[in-house]
């Protein structure tokens, strides 16, 4: 055989192994762990791939690391309190009384249910951290500290410090415990006492370390967790947005109630074929004020109860209201104040029992530590047998609430948003403190959903830019938040531990193009998946993650910044593209890919391409047709050697 064909056939065998080898390692995305299942904003933490942990983008050469900023929710947690357990015992107490079961095989089993999870949660603590939620918060720990190692050695060496803020919640301030314990255990404990000091400790103990800090952490009431007021503006932010829930009336905003019954009422049909697995249809026809004897409140006989006017005394009956507080059984009420039911809750609907179930069932899969013993429950038996499109109307219905009330809501407002504002100030001033010569070189908060959903929305994040229509009488899908029209879902925006990290990045040195000291630039992964900022933002270079923190103060709406800087780092043409390979010498050169000179005001205007996507879905998507095209390539490959081969058989042999 010739030389030019033996090369030929080399290279292509090299080309179909590197092309297989390429194939084999690039990961298909992983199906959502809650397709099928739908957990809603319960689902328990995904911890991120192998692929996914080392395909971070550098910083752009000359750049080194010099902070992270994150906001996190806490881990899996049990029930918040004693809620729905608490009325589908009553309801299932009526049911065996008025023989509702529909066997009382069915009835014993759907009661023993109750009680164990009832056991769990007061074992555990309503509220509080399960196992898994402890474990995953050690694994997220660990991680931020193996991602940014190198300036965490240089912090430790340096006599830097660490902070650590919480809500102020105890499960908030249990997960940061977590974090933090496999924090230090990833760097051998090097800085587990460089701790910035707390001047309002969220506890004793490991919780001493963590400032209390409610204004930014905490932001969505007036009332703090330890019952203290709000003052200042952040107290006018909390009351401002609690008006605009609550409605000018005091009975509720109008568009979000109107998109509500619209989109309850899909589940009239679901929650019968719930249900009726395990209650008769006479005892389901006769649930509801208007249909029919059948409702239950959370008071300990079931009937409603209330002290309007604050006199200690039940508004109808005149008796004292502390004779009807429900407190789970076995519970102690004295170290356990979620144990006791908020009288306000009822079942008044058969939707209402049905998502009441619905939060047992989704709340089940974060306590799987505690899903044991004498207290072991399956809820998933009730909707196994579901399709799929039945069982995702529960968690629409669940996502909605939370979408109208605490994510982009609906058009023409900004209140379940804005309240953030507090959280990203803060987010900016500790860069910034950082970049004047602070010693702080991370910031770690520990707080709730209610945290990350509106700060997801207020900075535009992935699945988060969208809002709903503002119609105040829904008469079509077309009116309202759905899965079909808006990509916003609760398992992705605040799983249990959810997290927005912000990687900061610092040059030394004067920048040419500006005449002043190098703007830091910024990163952010989500859930610890690199994404991108809103198109809105300009990245430093097409295809980087990376942003220069004067444009991120720009497209994220503060207020008090006006620049003119290009959003782009001018670099060598012949270095590459600001993810790690950028040249720190500066010829005045815009950054190849961007040869055109791109001016300041077209970067601005988001006139820019290649950027990577900031959804996981088209992520996914990508990635898939990379891997088609390389399985394609391969075969090809192979059948051309075979060919080649069989051509040339004969002379090979005789070599």
């Amino acid at each position: 055989m010739g030389s030019r064909m033996r090369g030929r056939i080399v290279a292509g065998v090299i080309s179909s192994i590197a092309l297989c080898a390429m194939a084999s390692t690039i990961a298909l995305p992983a199906a959502s762990a809650a397709e099928g299942t739908y957990y809603s904003s319960k689902q328990p933490y995904r911890e991120p791939s192998q692929q996914v942990l080392q395909s971070y983008s550098a910083a752009p050469q000359g750049y080194e690391t010099i902070s992270t900023q994150v906001v996190a929710r806490h881990g899996s947690r049990g029930l918040s309190s004693y809620k729905y357990d608490a009325l589908l015992l009553k309801m299932g107490e009526t049911a065996q009384a008025e023989g509702g079961f529909v066997s009382d095989e069915i009835g014993e089993e759907f009661m023993a249910n109750i009680r164990a999870i009832i056991a769990a949660n007061v074992e555990n603590g309503y509220g509080m951290l399960t196992g898994q939620g402890a474990t995953q918060h050690q694994g997220i720990g660990e991680r931020a500290y193996e991602r940014n190692k190198g300036l965490f050695d240089s912090a430790a060496a340096q006599g830097q410090s660490i902070a650590y803020e919480s809500s102020g919640e105890s499960r908030a301030t249990e997960s940061g415990e977590n974090f933090k314990l496999g924090f230090d255990s990833a760097s051998g404990n090097a800085l587990a006492n460089s701790v910035l000091k707390a001047n309002n400790p969220a506890g004793s103990g490991a919780a001493s370390v963590f400032e209390k800090s409610p204004d930014t952490l905490y932001f969505h009431k007036v009332k703090n967790p330890d019952g203290s007021t709000k003052h200042g503006p952040v107290y006018d932010i909390a009351q401002q947005y609690t008006d605009f829930i609550d409605g000018a009336d005091g009975e509720g905003n109008a568009i979000i109630g109107a998109a509500m019954d619209y989109i309850e009422s899909k589940g009239e049909d679901v929650s019968r074929a719930l249900l009726s697995q395990i209650f008769t249809t006479e005892f389901l026809d006769n649930i509801g004020k208007d249909k029919g004897q059948y409702s239950w409140y959370n008071t300990s006989d079931g009937k409603k109860h209330a002290d309007k006017d604050g006199d200690g005394l039940d508004d109808k009956s005149g008796q004292d209201i502390n004779l009807f507080w429900n407190d789970a059984p076995g519970a102690d009420i004295s170290k356990d104040k979620n144990a006791r039911g908020d009288m306000g809750k009822k079942i008044t609907s058969e939707v209402d029992a049905a998502m009441d179930l619905y939060n047992l069932y989704i709340i089940a899969a974060d306590m799987q530590e505690e899903n044991t013993g004498s207290h072991t429950f399956d809820f998933d038996q009730y909707f196994e047998h579901l399709d799929a499109n039945t069982a995702n109307v529960f968690a629409w219905i669940l996502d909605a609430e939370d979408f109208y009330e605490k994510g982009p809501g609906y058009e023409g407002q900004s209140q379940t948003y804005s309240i953030a504002q507090p959280l990203l100030d803060d987010f900016f001033a500790s860069i910034d403190e950082r970049v004047a010569g602070g010693t702080t070189a991370a910031t770690f908060r520990f707080a709730h959903a209610e945290t990350i959903m509106p700060f997801a929305a207020l900075i535009k994040a992935a699945g988060s830019e969208q809002q709903a229509p503002a119609v105040a009488d829904p008469q079509s899908d077309n009116d309202v938040f759905t899965y079909q029209n808006n990509a916003w879902r609760g398992e992705n925006v605040t799983p249990m531990a959810a997290n927005i990290q912000w990687d900061v990045a610092a040059r030394s040195g004067t920048d040419p193009s500006t005449g002043k000291a190098y703007t830091p630039v910024v990163r952010m992964l989500y859930n610890e998946q690199e994404i991108t900022f809103h198109d809105g933002c300009v990245p430093v270079a097409d295809g980087s993650y990376w942003y220069k923190e004067s444009e991120l103060k720009r497209c994220l709406g503060m207020n008090s910044v006006s620049t003119s800087e290009d959003p782009r780092i001018v670099v060598d043409t012949n270095i590459d593209n600001g993810q790690g390979q950028n040249n720190s010498e500066n010829d005045g050169q815009t950054t190849q890919g961007n040869a055109s000179n791109t001016t300041a005001s077209d970067a601005k205007a988001g006139q820019h391409k290649g950027r990577p996507s900031s959804r996981l879905a088209d992520t996914g998507a990508a990635v898939s047709i990379m891997v088609s095209i390389l399985v394609t390539a391969c075969i090809a490959g192979a059948m051309l050697m075979a060919v080649q081969c069989r051509v040339h058989g004969s002379e090979s042999t005789r070599h």
